[in-house]
């Protein structure tokens, strides 16, 4: 017996699967969506047909003004053929060793003849330290003008400045390799190869250069620095080369340059802070440039007879500035020559009665302690703090000064003498500072 309840319909077919009207909905959503991308798919085609059309036109108009701007730039240069061909056809050299030729020849001439003497660029004798100085020297010269006829003058200038070793070396060489040396840079990648100086060398020298605040301005040290660095590393970064220069200076003037802390320091801006600090270092530490004396009074071994450029030796240590007779006479007394004329210290016959104050001859400022040196007719001044206790007196007068309230000096001097003026002696009248 069947387990259907009694009174329910039987069925062949599953319950709540879709019917036929749904099926026939679903064909004719379909046959629509066809239609629509059939339409869209005819009208984009023709938008893309239009699209191409228009861009054929375009480029067809643009071919024809393309064709028109290279005729009329066909003729302009026809015209200016024909204006150079009488000047070609006058047969004058360029280069004529015949100044009264070359004058007659009018407007003949289509160049310029230059000339490069070796009292621009520099001589290079084949020491390999001032290869790269000589070369720098030279590239300079090279960029100043742009003609071609400048670079051969520069071409034939670098011949004509080799001399002893670097001659001896250009003299030897084949007619081959001469004739290879047609281009400055032939020419540097040659004198490289045979006169390249030893790398550890010149490097430490010039990581060692310092500055010598009594023999030449800061602005002399930095550029002398920076062609002893270019010598030593050819590719060093310019914030490298900020970096060697300020570890150089004294510290008082490190901590205040901004430069080498920047993110892309420059060596224009170094530069600019560094002649502004070293104005005011200089004032600080009683530090002036020593002058130079007239150059008929000079020895002959310290006259730079002009020239224009500087070899790496004389790069490395500076030039020692010729002095006069007056900046020798203050140099050695401020070194404490006093006592050593006297051969004996100043302590040995310290007498406190000879003690002063007045405004020093050579910082110009008021109330400075000084002291006549007995047996003498000269007076040394106290510029520097005592070294035992910083006070303002001599070291000599320390045990008599320590008694009395000091005035202690900011900044402690490096020298170990006494600046001196010479006076003469008046035994009539007591010591008194007013008397200096």
């Amino acid at each position: 017996m069947s387990n259907t309840p009694s009174g329910s319909v039987s069925r062949n077919t599953r319950t709540g699967g879709p019917t036929i009207e749904e099926f026939r909905a679903l064909e004719s959503a379909s046959a629509t969506i066809s239609e629509r991308v059939d339409a869209l798919g005819s009208q984009q085609r023709a938008e893309v047909g239009d699209l191409r059309d228009r861009i054929q036109a375009v480029a067809t108009t643009q071919d024809d003004r393309f064709g028109r701007l290279e005729s009329r730039l066909e003729a302009f240069f026809d015209q200016i053929k024909a204006k150079q061909e009488p000047s070609a056809t006058s047969g004058v050299s360029t280069e004529s060793p015949n100044p009264a030729t070359s004058a007659s020849s009018g407007s003949g001439a289509s160049a310029k003849v230059y000339t490069v003497k070796t009292e621009d660029t520099g001589t290079f004798d084949g020491t390999p330290k001032n290869l790269e100085l000589f070369l720098a020297r030279v590239q300079a010269i090279r960029f100043a003008e742009t003609d071609a006829g400048w670079d051969r003058a520069v071409l034939r200038a670098i011949t004509l400045a080799l001399r002893g070793r670097a001659a001896i070396w250009h003299s030897t060489l084949t007619d081959k390799q001469r004739a290879g040396l047609c281009r400055i840079d032939s020419w540097f990648e040659a004198l490289r190869e045979n006169f390249l100086p030893q790398s550890t060398v010149v490097r430490q020298q010039a990581r060692d250069r310092t500055w010598d605040p009594d023999h030449e301005d800061i602005l002399g040290f930095v550029f002398a620095k920076i062609a002893l660095l270019k010598v030593g590393f050819r590719n060093m970064t310019e914030e490298d080369v900020v970096q060697e220069i300020a570890d150089r200076l004294p510290v008082e003037i490190q901590m205040l340059l901004r430069q080498p802390r920047e993110r892309q320091p420059s060596l224009v801006r170094l530069r600019e802070e560094l002649r502004i600090q070293e104005v005011f270092w200089r004032i600080r530490h009683n530090r002036p440039l020593l002058p130079s004396s007239a150059v008929e009074t000079a020895s002959p071994s310290l006259v730079t007879d002009g020239q224009r450029t500087s070899s790496f030796a004389e790069l490395v240590v500076p030039a020692a500035h010729p002095v006069s007779a007056q900046a020798s006479s203050d140099r050695r007394n401020f070194r404490g020559s006093v006592a050593q004329r006297r051969g004996k210290a100043y302590a040995e016959d310290f007498d406190p009665s000879l003690l002063g104050r007045g405004k020093s001859h050579r910082t110009g400022k008021e109330n400075t302690p000084n002291y006549r040196v007995p047996g003498t007719d000269e007076t040394i001044w106290c510029e520097r703090p005592c070294n035992r206790c910083g006070g303002a007196h001599f070291d000599f007068a320390h045990d008599h000064s320590v008694s009395k309230p000091q005035a202690r000096f900011a900044e402690e001097a490096d020298d170990d003498g006494y600046s001196a003026t010479s006076f003469v002696a008046d035994t009539t009248r007591p010591s008194d500072s007013k008397d200096f």
